[in-house]
Parts: structure tokens; C-alpha cells; sequence
């Protein structure tokens, strides 16, 4: 990171789409669409957005519940995850590929160099891989995603992302995918990170799977005191950062 704080805005995407929350250094190296929590585009998102723009980087986070209700920063509790459910009930798999679209092209409007990336957290996860078998990306970066591999999922309309069909679309576009996960994850539990790791294995996409021991679910939020883990973040962090730099290597 250069140390320099980056103004995010608001944007309009000029298909006339939901908005998206961009941050957008000069000359960026590459685009990394951010996929939010359940909870919507909240301030640790946006954080996770100038972090991003501060290693120099077009930041773009798509408001996917903009449809319905624009800008919602849900509490980080049960009534926030009903309100979040319901809001990603009504999101459809064409509106993940659309509002993905939109940020990319943001970021190329903004001068940012060939890269395309999609950086998910949890439900940003599946919608990062969800887009990936919709859209060429070059890097896919997975933190803890959920409803990967099995019925149903929380979308209105989505099959998960990784079924054999899924995982072959995603081979067909080639990318890397990055995946972190603890073992004390309740949302995606070892064996299911194992299997995600055979799936994209048989389909022969290029993946790096990283486990981190006793780690629960969305450690890498800051802001959630009760599951967040220093170390293993700045480790995950690192992680990221040297995938996001072979973009424009």
C-alpha cells in the first residue's frame, strides 16, 4: 500500500443499473470487483475497497440489493442476516452477471490496466464464482464462500456456482482462483472445502485452496470482534495482494 488515502463515491453505472461504490486511484493496475457480505456494501466493505485502491487498484463494489433497497448497511446480527436472506432472495443469477459487468466497466472507464478480478467474502464468494462461469475473470478470490456446491441457494434463481456444469464454465473462461478458509468454519465446513477443491481440480480450473487452522467464519472482517483473527487476516491479506499483483505483472 502507498499510504494515501483515496476518496470512494457513489457511482451510477451508465447502463442505468444499481449503483456501485467505487475507489479509484490514478493509472490503476487492474479492476477487483468486491463482493459484499450478506450485510450489504457496509463500511468495512468500502475500507476493504480503499485498502484495495491504496495497492493501486480500481475498487468497485456492485450494490447487488440495489434493486430493491438502495445502499443497505444491515446490523451484524440475526435481524440483519433475515433483512440480508430476503434481500439476496430477490437477487437473480443474470443480475450478479449484469451488476459484475457494470463494476468491471467502471474500472476501465477509470484507464485501469486488462486485469479483472472479483475478490467475494462469504455470499460475495458464490456471487464471485457465480459470475466467473458468466464472465471471463482472471482472478477469482474466494474468502470463506458459501452455497457453492448443493441446493438450494439463497438467490431467487441460482444453481449453485460449482455443480460439474458450473465448474466446467468456469474452466472455459480460465481463471485463477484463490480460496481462503478456517477449519472452524460453520458455513463451509473441511469436507466441503475439500470437495470444492476435487471439483475445480476435475474440471481443471487453476486453484490455490488455503486453510487456516481453527478459524472461524468471516475473519477477515474487522469489524465483527467476535470472529475476527489478526493474524490470520494480515496472512490472507498478503495472499491476496500477491495474486492481485500478478495481474499486472
Amino acid at each position: 500500500m502507498n499510504g494515501q488515502a483515496w476518496e470512494g463515491r457513489w457511482v451510477r453505472p451508465v447502463d442505468g443499473g444499481p449503483e456501485v461504490y467505487a475507489v479509484l486511484p490514478e493509472r490503476p493496475r487492474a479492476t477487483v470487483v468486491v463482493g459484499m457480505e450478506l450485510f450489504g456494501v457496509t463500511a468495512w466493505v468500502r475500507e476493504v475497497c480503499e485498502r484495495l485502491a491504496g495497492a493501486g487498484y480500481a475498487a468497485v463494489a456492485p450494490d447487488f440489493y440495489g434493486r430493491q433497497a438502495e445502499r443497505v448497511e444491515l446490523p451484524y446480527d440475526d435481524t440483519g442476516r433475515v433483512e440480508g436472506f430476503r434481500l439476496l432472495g430477490t437477487v437473480t443469477a443474470d443480475q450478479v452477471a449484469a451488476d459484475t459487468a457494470a463494476a468491471l466497466a467502471v474500472g476501465e472507464r477509470a484507464g485501469a490496466g486488462p486485469g479483472r478480478a472479483f475478490l467475494g467474502f462469504s455470499v460475495g464468494g458464490h456471487l464471485a464464482l457465480l459470475a466467473g462461469t458468466r464472465l471471463p475473470l482472471d482472478l477469482i478470490a474466494v474468502c470463506y464462500p458459501g452455497w457453492t456446491l448443493a441446493e438450494p441457494t439463497p438467490l431467487a434463481d441460482s444453481a449453485p456456482p460449482l455443480t460439474a456444469e458450473g465448474a466446467a464454465a468456469l474452466a472455459a473462461h480460465d481463471p485463477s482462483v484463490l480460496g481462503l478458509v478456517g477449519t472452524a468454519d460453520h458455513v463451509v465446513p473441511p469436507e466441503q472445502w475439500a470437495r470444492i477443491g476435487e471439483r475445480l481440480t476435475g474440471a481443471g480450473v487453476h486453484h490455490e485452496l488455503v486453510t487456516y487452522p481453527e478459524v472461524p467464519h468471516g475473519f477477515l472482517c474487522a469489524d465483527r470482534p467476535g470472529t475476527f483473527r489478526a493474524a490470520e487476516s494480515a496472512d490472507a491479506w498478503s495472499r491476496l495482494l500477491a495474486a492481485l499483483g500478478e495481474l499486472s505483472a
